[in-house]
């Protein structure tokens, strides 16, 4: 969010709650938060013709700063409407408006929502980087049925370099006991 400098990694929506996963800008999350909570309750109230305050408690946070508690946060917020059993599978959760998953999925697009990770994205061998790709590359194939040849042309490498990956990222999968849910 370019005002507060704040990188939104993760979002979704449910009737009774929402989840986000911020990195801190210069202002600050309270200053994010107080923002974002009043201009949605401006919007809301407005579009249903009532006034008054629209949330009960104040928000949670929590601070993360290792690389694994961030990955899973990130599938773990953006799977809660699947597990909340508002979509009824991952395809369904593709399309879904009010989750950061379809921006993921290249299904949406929204300028504020960061879907750059590094340890991914980057062309570096340090082993984070290398088993971060090799994870994604075994999910986006095997699990959600993305084809090698789209998922090389999305991360600049090679097919056979996606190949290789799916069967070392399914090797760590099973090591670690990892599951996509």
């Amino acid at each position: 969010m370019p005002e507060t400098q704040t990188a939104c990694y993760a979002w979704a929506f449910i009737p009774n709650h929402a989840h986000f996963l911020f990195r801190g800008g210069i202002a600050g999350i309270s200053t994010l938060m107080r923002r974002l909570f009043t201009g949605y309750a401006v919007y809301f109230n407005r579009m249903h013709k009532r006034h008054g305050q629209l949330f009960q408690n104040r928000y949670k946070s929590m601070i993360y700063q290792e690389d694994i508690y961030f990955r899973e946060l990130v599938r773990y917020i953006h799977l809660n409407p699947m597990r909340a059993k508002i979509v009824s599978g991952i395809k369904e959760l593709n399309r879904y408006p009010y989750s950061g998953h379809s921006v993921i999925m290249g299904k949406q697009k929204h300028e504020w929502q960061d879907i750059e990770t590094k340890e991914i994205y980057s062309k570096g061998q340090r082993k984070v980087q290398v088993e971060a790709r090799d994870m994604l590359c075994y999910w986006a194939v095997r699990e959600l049925g993305i084809s090698c040849t789209d998922l090389a042309k999305h991360l600049e490498i090679s097919q056979p370099e996606v190949g290789y990956a799916v069967n070392r990222g399914e090797k760590i999968a099973k090591e670690h006991n990892y599951h996509l849910l």
